[in-house]
């Protein structure tokens, strides 16, 4: 099953593929019940029991529409936290870490909710960065809390998967350099909004994909940037999610991105960073496609405009 959200951005509703080309939204199934129909996040914890009723609502023709006819949004548009790995793909790793002992445990980062945007929304390039790079990423969505979750129950707590597109300000996020560890940026090289789009659906772990190695591809302009695999991944997904919940509390809603194969702009000679008027296309065995288009952000939309101040005299 394929899970959705549809409308502007910040009023996103879920819903589901019935099929390439029609949504049912959720809440006309789940609102009557007394259940929650317009948070993503509430559905997935209660999913096991919510599957049944939406399967059994597929056919009702009464509440569909045309998937054309709306925006996909994120399909978890308020994720509660996105934590990005970094350095998983050993290619990848070595062109930025160059010839250094791999990590014995999965190097992670926090990336902002408010970065993340939906599968065919502009990505917006800040004016603090020349250096704008893509990295097409499997990205795990949690459906069932955890905490110390063994690699043998870790897929027990995937409620799905989906593409993701983590972007990076190259120049931001390396700071003071790289051999300056404690001043990198890479909240703000990797925060900006739009720098994480997903979708453009989730499709829930009843499809069987947990074993099966897919191909993540990512091109610019129709060039071919990035292909690689799943399982060329350093730490696969359970012992990612068991490292990670180590850590921290695993929460319904909760994003994992799994890090990204070779083929980045910046591990090109010469690099080719992404530019106003490029179109990004990225896929993933299976999840779809999304695609992107790089906008310059208007940043006088935030100016606030002279005024001229008058001064009255109360008497």
């Amino acid at each position: 099953m394929r899970i959705v959200s549809f409308g502007g951005p910040g009023g996103e509703q879920p819903g589901v593929l019935v099929d390439d080309h029609t949504i049912l939204p959720l809440a006309p199934v789940l609102a009557p019940l007394g259940l929650p129909a317009t948070d993503t996040t509430h559905i997935l914890a209660l999913w096991p029991a919510v599957r049944p009723l939406v399967e059994a609502a597929l056919h009702d023709t009464r509440h569909h529409i045309a998937r054309a006819d709306v925006r996909l949004g994120p399909p978890v548009p308020r994720p509660g936290k996105v934590i990005a790995v970094g350095f998983n793909y050993p290619m990848h790793s070595n062109a930025v870490l160059g010839p250094v002992a791999a990590p014995t445990e999965p190097v992670l980062f926090l990336k902002l909710p408010g970065s993340v945007c939906g599968p065919y929304d502009p990505l917006i390039k800040p004016p603090e960065t020349t250096a704008l790079d893509y990295e097409i990423e499997l990205a795990v969505v949690i459906g069932r809390a955890g905490r110390r979750i063994a690699p043998a129950d870790a897929h027990a707590h995937v409620a799905g998967y989906m593409i993701a597109n983590d972007v990076t300000a190259r120049d931001v996020a390396l700071g003071a350099g790289i051999h300056s560890p404690l001043q990198m940026q890479l909240v703000r090289g990797k925060g900006f909004p739009s720098f994480c789009a997903t979708g453009p659906w989730l499709l829930m772990r009843d499809e069987q994909l947990d074993s099966e190695p897919l191909r993540l591809r990512l091109s610019v302009n129709g060039e071919a940037r990035q292909d690689g695999w799943s399982s060329d991944m350093r730490f696969d997904v359970p012992a990612l999610i068991a490292s990670i919940s180590n850590s921290m509390d695993l929460l319904p809603g909760d994003v994992i991105l799994t890090g990204t194969p070779s083929g980045c702009g910046f591990e090109l000679d010469p690099p080719a960073y992404l530019v106003e008027g490029d179109e990004i296309r990225g896929s993933i065995t299976g999840l779809g496609e999304l695609h992107q288009r790089v906008t310059d952000e208007d940043i006088t939309q935030y100016k606030t405009p002279a005024t001229t101040s008058t001064i009255r005299t109360l008497t």
